[in-house]
């Protein structure tokens, strides 16, 4: 397990383009001091990379993301400009069996600790929280 520094907060941010592919490796780099563990990490990594790929897909304008980890939790923050995510509720209850979108935010409830959608200024940004167990 890595060592870890009491009181460090890490951060880095960058922006969300069509190589989800670069955004996956960067991400795993910035974890890889946290020590999550293979199932936590990789489950985060498609957390982050589906709320970036929904950015791409519906917002249709650039996008952030912002990623701190500190002695109890990562947090990633996917943020785009158009805010259209305003359902803070959005991604609760599972699709009906057949349907062919709205899986993404559920499966990103069921991939990490915690999940909260934010609407302000005009833009929508998904939080998404791993505890550092």
């Amino acid at each position: 397990m890595a060592e870890r520094t009491r009181g460090e907060v890490r951060r880095t941010s960058f922006p969300i383009g069509d190589d989800l592919a670069e955004m996956r490796r960067q991400t795993r780099e910035f974890l890889a001091a946290a020590a999550l563990g293979e199932l936590r990490e990789t489950n985060f990594v498609l957390a982050i990379s589906e709320a970036a790929n929904n950015v791409l897909d519906h917002a249709g304008t650039g996008g952030w993301i912002v990623l701190r980890c500190d002695d109890d939790r990562v947090v990633a923050e996917i943020s785009d400009e158009a805010g259209l995510l305003t359902d803070t509720g959005a991604g609760r209850v599972r699709p009906p069996i057949g349907s062919r979108r709205g899986y993404g935010l559920w499966l990103m409830r069921e991939m990490c600790d915690s999940v909260e959608i934010l609407a302000e200024r005009g833009a929508s940004t998904v939080r998404l929280t791993m505890l550092r167990l």
